[in-house]
C-alpha cells in the first residue's frame, strides 16, 4: 500500500538574505548611494522565519499541513553558512531537511564561464544529528567543486559530487535566471536525475518547454522513439538523441517547487508516494537516490501538484519584498523624501536586473521554441501539472 505525502523541495528562510543574494551587490550599492557609505540599512531578500515554514507541518496552525519541508537557501561562493535555528529546528523534527541552492557557473559552448542554473542540494540519507546538509559537508562541497580558474563552483562537477556521494539533488528552474547557451543548457539538463519544471516564483513559458524536454528525452531514454515527423522537422533532436546514447543518460523526473520568499509557501508542491503511514524527510530522499528515475516514473512515485507563477504573483511577491525592507530600515529613512528616494532609486536598480534578465529569457526561449516542438506539438506526451495543491489535498484527503 502506497501513502501520498506532501513535500515542499524549494522554500527560503531570511538566511537566503544579505551576501547569500546574488542580488545583495547591486541593491546594496544603490542604499549607499542613497543613504551614505556608512548606512546601516541593510535590505533583505526574504524576512522568512523558519518557525513559519515549520507551522506548515502543524495541523493545529495550519488548516492542511504539509508532511516534508526541504529548505533551501541561497549559497554561493561568497556565503554559504547554514543557519543555527534551521539546524536546530530539522534536529528536533525529522519532517524538516537542510537543503541548499547552490549558485554556479557552467561552460558554455564557446568555452566561456557563465552563471548556470542553480543545483538543489539535499544531501544524504543519513541524519547526524538532522536530515540533510551540514556545515561541513557545504563547505567540502564548494571546496571541491570550482570551476578551474574560478571560485564559483561549477554545475557539472556539483551534480557529479553529490552522486558520487550517494546525495539527493535536482536542477532548480533551469531555463530561468542564467546565461548559457541553449545547447549548453540541454546537455546540463540532460546529466540531471530531478529537474524542477514548476517553479512558484516564474510565470508558465519555461514550464511548457520543460515539459516538453523531459518528454522528448524520456522517450529516447527509455528507448521508445518519437513520431517521425518531428525528426523532420526538427533536426536538433538527433543531436539530443546522441548525446543520450553517448553519454548513457537516464530518464529525468520532474519536481516542483514552490521558490516562496514572502508568503503562499506551499504554492508548489511534491506530492510523494511512500510505503509509510507517516513520512519523513529521510524517507523523500531515499526514494530521490534508491530507486531508478525509470522506476520511479512507471511507478508514478512522484507527482507535482500546483501551477507557475504568473506575471501578477511575481509582482506581488516584488511589492512585498520591498514593503517589508521600508518597514525594517525605517530608522535609517527619517523622512518622506528619504523613502521615496530609497525606492526610487532600489526600483530602478531592480528594474534594470530584471530588464536583463527578461530580455535574455526572451531570446533563450526562442531559440529553444525554434529547435524544439512546442505548443500542440510538443504535448503529444508531456502532462501539464495544473490542478492546484488545495484540489490535490481535497483528494489525498478523499482517498484516505
Amino acid at each position: 500500500m502506497k501513502y501520498p505525502a506532501l513535500a515542499i523541495t524549494h522554500i527560503h528562510t531570511r538566511a537566503s538574505s544579505g551576501p547569500a543574494s546574488e542580488l545583495d551587490p547591486v541593491i546594496s550599492k544603490a542604499l549607499k548611494d542613497v543613504l551614505g557609505k556608512d548606512t546601516q540599512a541593510r535590505w533583505s531578500e526574504c524576512f522568512t522565519r523558519v518557525e513559519q515554514l515549520t507551522a506548515l507541518l502543524d495541523p493545529r496552525v495550519h488548516a492542511k499541513p504539509v508532511d516534508i519541508i526541504c529548505v533551501t537557501d541561497h549559497a554561493n561562493w561568497r556565503a554559504h553558512k547554514l543557519p543555527e535555528d534551521l539546524l536546530e529546528a530539522a534536529a528536533a523534527d525529522p519532517r524538516l531537511c537542510v537543503g541548499s541552492e547552490v549558485a554556479t557557473v557552467e561552460q558554455d559552448v564557446d568555452g566561456v564561464y557563465r552563471v548556470a542554473p542553480e543545483v538543489l542540494v539535499y544531501g544524504g540519507t543519513k541524519p547526524s544529528p538532522h536530515t540533510g546538509l551540514n556545515q561541513a559537508q557545504l563547505d567540502g562541497l564548494f571546496q571541491s567543486c570550482r570551476a578551474p580558474g574560478r571560485f564559483e563552483p561549477q554545475t557539472r562537477r556539483v551534480m557529479d559530487y553529490c552522486a558520487e556521494r550517494g546525495w539527493a539533488y535536482a536542477l532548480a528552474h533551469p531555463m530561468d535566471g542564467h546565461q548559457l547557451s541553449v545547447d549548453k543548457t540541454f546537455e546540463i539538463i540532460g546529466r540531471a536525475p530531478f529537474i524542477e519544471t514548476v517553479n512558484g516564483g516564474f510565470p508558465v513559458a519555461s514550464t511548457e518547454l520543460l515539459e516538453t524536454y523531459l518528454w522528448l528525452h524520456n522517450q529516447l531514454a527509455l528507448g521508445r522513439g518519437l513520431p517521425a515527423e518531428l525528426w523532420n522537422r526538427y533536426p536538433y533532436l538527433q543531436q539530443v538523441a546522441d548525446r543520450i546514447h553517448k553519454l548513457r543518460l537516464k530518464p529525468i523526473v520532474a519536481l516542483g517547487g514552490s521558490d516562496a520568499h514572502a508568503h503562499d509557501f506551499d504554492r508548489v508542491l511534491v506530492r510523494l508516494l511512500s510505503d509509510k503511514p507517516h513520512t519523513r524527510a529521510v524517507d523523500l530522499l531515499t526514494a530521490m537516490t534508491g530507486p531508478s528515475t525509470e522506476e520511479l516514473l512507471a511507478e508514478g512515485t512522484f507527482a507535482i501538484v500546483g501551477r507557475p507563477g504568473t506575471a501578477l504573483s511575481v509582482l506581488d511577491d516584488v511589492l512585498r519584498i520591498v514593503g517589508r525592507n521600508v518597514w525594517a530600515n525605517r530608522s535609517h529613512m527619517l523622512t518622506p523624501w528619504t523613502v521615496a528616494r530609497v525606492l526610487g532609486r532600489s526600483a530602478k536598480v531592480v528594474h534594470q536586473e530584471l530588464s536583463q534578465r527578461d530580455q535574455r529569457q526572451k531570446v533563450f526561449l526562442a531559440e529553444a521554441r525554434r529547435v524544439l516542438p512546442h505548443g500542440r506539438e510538443g504535448n503529444q506526451g508531456a502532462h501539464v501539472h495544473g490542478f492546484s495543491a488545495t484540489r490535490a489535498r481535497r483528494l489525498m484527503h478523499a482517498s484516505s
